[in-house]
């Protein structure tokens, strides 16, 4: 889910940046290269820079685990010792219009992506996804163009606070994820979950589910689980902000706990200096399986 690689070192990510990055023929966007190689900027110490210390999750009702805090504090205070100054700061961000936003965004681009997978693939294959995705589909197809434009607006709304955030400070430090590694199979929905969202296509007959899902609380309370688990990566995803996961901690269960290091748009350089800085000074740790 990820436009990049999962690696084992910020070198290797550097590296293969440097390899993918650049412009596709027809891309809407072209951005001008950065000065010298992303492989370059990881293996220099960044200048001081004053970073945000972002600890409120975006998405309403997320409880962040005392863990995570306390490896928030941690990487604060070392990224301080380092000669950085790390200021406790937050975007004026709508939480509660934020999760909202993000939804209709996904669910009418679900609603495209299933049509273009049965378009080239076959029915047969659109058959095969999970009933929640299939759901995502039909709430994106009940909800009209002027729904996904206010959607929109919303996302750069929330574009906007956080480069005005970013005038300020050099860069973003946050959690990745609010809580440990949590077990397989925990986030999908329950049975009765499922039940209720499989139902969701005969309702779609009688009513506008679209609308009644969202203004019901019945999309805010299923997606809850997954949104929460995203309460500080979601960030990355609205803004377009660069943004890198560095495993700085550790769970009492042995599992990596990572923070997130969010950048100024297009400066990826600085993100891979400060990552490097950090790997340097053997603040990254490996899970106890780990060889």
């Amino acid at each position: 889910v990820a436009d990049h690689v999962i690696t084992r070192s910020v070198r290797d990510s550097a590296a293969m940046l440097d390899a993918t990055s650049g412009a596709e023929v027809g891309a809407p966007f072209v951005i001008a290269p950065p000065e010298g190689s992303f492989l370059e900027a990881a293996m220099r110490a960044p200048k001081p820079l004053t970073i945000a210390l972002h600890q409120q999750p975006l998405i309403a009702g997320t409880v962040v685990d005392k863990e995570v805090l306390a490896v928030l504090e941690q990487t604060a205070k070392q990224l301080e010792d380092m000669g950085h100054r790390v200021v406790p700061a937050e975007p004026n961000i709508n939480i509660e219009q934020f999760w909202h936003d993000f939804m209709v965004v996904v669910c009418t681009h679900t609603a495209f992506t299933i049509d273009d997978i049965e378009r080239h693939y076959g029915a047969h294959h659109v058959k095969k996804l999970e009933p929640q995705t299939q759901n995502m589909a039909l709430l994106g197809r009940s909800l009209s163009a002027v729904d996904l434009a206010h959607a929109k607006q919303g996302w750069h709304n929330s574009q906007y606070q956080t480069g005005l955030l970013l005038e300020t400070y050099d860069m973003i430090l946050c959690p990745t994820v609010p809580t440990p590694a949590v077990k397989h199979g925990v986030l999908p929905p329950s049975v009765m979950d499922e039940m209720l969202m499989r139902s969701a296509e005969l309702l779609n007959k009688s009513i506008d589910m679209g609308k009644y899902a969202f203004s019901s609380g019945m999309i805010e309370k299923l997606s809850h689980p997954v949104l929460s688990k995203m309460a500080f990566t979601l960030l990355g995803n609205v803004t377009g902000l660069p943004a890198v996961s560095v495993p700085v901690g550790m769970s009492k269960k042995g599992l990596p706990i990572g923070m997130q290091l969010i950048g100024r748009m297009n400066d990826e350089t600085t993100l891979f200096s400060v990552a490097g800085e950090m790997e340097r000074a053997g603040m990254f740790t490996k899970p106890a399986f780990a060889k």
